[in-house]
């Protein structure tokens, strides 16, 4: 998947630079409760032990991966969750928009998808503005469904989604 500015693979262990840079940084790790990555933890993330597809982000200009992308089932037939994940240095350039347009081509156009949701926390205005961008839907406000242990808080999180036929439509 590629449009003239960004290509999008599967991530390596050849990534691991890229990855750490961007996984290690607070600012792009504030809203996951996972907290901060060190080596450890990124390897285990570029070779999981089950199957995942984390598609890596790279600007095609610098030959980078600046991110990763996210497309897996979730519990509905033919329903779909999309999350990203970007290097802070390359937050509203717009390229989380274009890799979340790419994977949404490919799950309704070749995976034939019924419908792709996305979650993010009220705070995350950047991952707000990309779902509302993409036509997708906010369906609901999930109050202080996901526990961070980091500041051993509740976070609210915002339930967007979008219909095959609301895609085409767009």
């Amino acid at each position: 998947m590629e449009n003239d500015v960004i290509k999008l693979r599967k991530l390596e262990p050849r990534d691991f630079n890229d990855v750490l840079e961007y996984m290690s940084d607070p600012i792009t790790m504030t809203y996951f409760v996972e907290g901060i990555y060190n080596e450890e933890r990124v390897n285990k993330f570029l070779n999981p032990d089950k199957e995942q597809e984390h598609f890596g982000i790279i600007l095609k200009k610098e030959n980078k991966v600046i991110g990763h992308i996210d497309l897996h089932d979730w519990f509905m037939k033919d329903t779909y969750e999309i999350g990203w994940m970007l290097n802070s240095n390359y937050f509203n350039q717009g390229y989380g928009f274009m890799a979340a347009k790419l994977v949404l081509d490919y799950a309704f156009n070749k995976l034939k998808a019924h419908r792709v949701i996305a979650t993010c926390q009220p705070e995350n205005i950047a991952s707000k503005r990309i779902c509302e961008k993409l036509g997708m839907r906010l369906e609901g406000l999930f109050k202080k469904c996901i526990y961070n242990q980091r500041d051993d808080n509740w976070w609210d999180e915002l339930f967007f989604a979008i219909l095959k036929d609301e895609y085409y439509e767009n």
